[in-house]
């Protein structure tokens, strides 16, 4: 990823939770460990959060005034803005996926990454100027939305099984057919991208079973206590709804 990935990644997920300027305050001092890898959030006030990985600070995000012109509207909004202080190579490249993977130029971002990660990817998908100036994403001459968020959205999972070696999907069922999660779920079995994807429903557990061995699986059910960790055959059989675990 370059700077860009990474600012227009931050955009998309904070976007992706509601306003940025909400979903950006909502983040609270946390650490994530990956291996070995200590990623620290450190808020100093309201509007300026500090990121470090391990002893390095590697970035801050600043809440600034920004303006905003759209359909005839304009004035000043409040936004976060990153400002990257460090690169580190960790060997981390992660992709999010959410519920709304097709907003804030999403598609065209994996899409890119994965051109630049693998120049021998064979696909109708392009990136052209559309009649506003603006590069979008076409599928063999066409918007790529024409071809439904369904569609798309599997594509989208495919390339970033090949842009990232971790891929994050909110609610994995979201816009998509049953065959379609079946085939989404072979690809992650078969790419050696590690996949974090989270549900509410029973069937995208039972699918799994039938795609992953128990060692290859493990469900986690968050609170904000904790977590819980249990085996796919813990979940795969159970028949009531998935509510009475919460989010897996």
């Amino acid at each position: 990823m370059n700077d860009s990935d990474i600012i227009t990644s931050f955009t998309y997920a904070m976007s992706s939770r509601g306003d940025e300027l909400s979903a950006f305050l909502s983040i609270l001092d946390s650490v994530v460990t990956l291996d070995d890898s200590k990623v620290t959030f450190k808020r100093k006030d309201p509007y300026n959060l500090e990121v470090h990985v391990n002893d390095d600070k590697v970035a801050e995000i600043n809440v600034k005034t920004a303006s905003l012109s759209m359909e005839g509207l304009s004035g000043p909004v409040l936004l976060p803005l990153v400002r990257i202080h460090k690169r580190v190579n960790k060997g981390y490249s992660p992709i999010y996926i959410s519920t709304f993977f097709d907003n804030s130029g999403n598609p065209e971002r994996i899409f890119s990454i994965a051109k630049r990660k693998n120049k021998e990817i064979k696909s109708k998908f392009e990136i052209l100027q559309d009649e506003y100036g603006q590069f979008k994403l076409y599928y063999d001459s066409l918007p790529a939305y024409v071809m439904g968020r369904g569609i798309l959205k599997r594509e989208m999972i495919k390339f970033g099984l090949v842009a990232s070696n971790l891929l994050l999907i909110d609610e994995i069922e979201d816009s998509l057919h049953p065959d379609l999660i079946m085939q989404i779920l072979n690809d992650i079995k078969q790419s050696n991208t590690q996949t974090v994807f989270t549900t509410h429903v029973n069937e995208v557990i039972k699918m799994a079973s039938k795609v992953f061995d128990e060692n290859e699986i493990t469900i986690l059910y968050l609170t904000r206590r904790g977590y819980k960790t249990y085996k796919l055959s813990d979940v795969s059989e159970f028949e009531k709804p998935l509510s009475w675990l919460g989010y897996v």
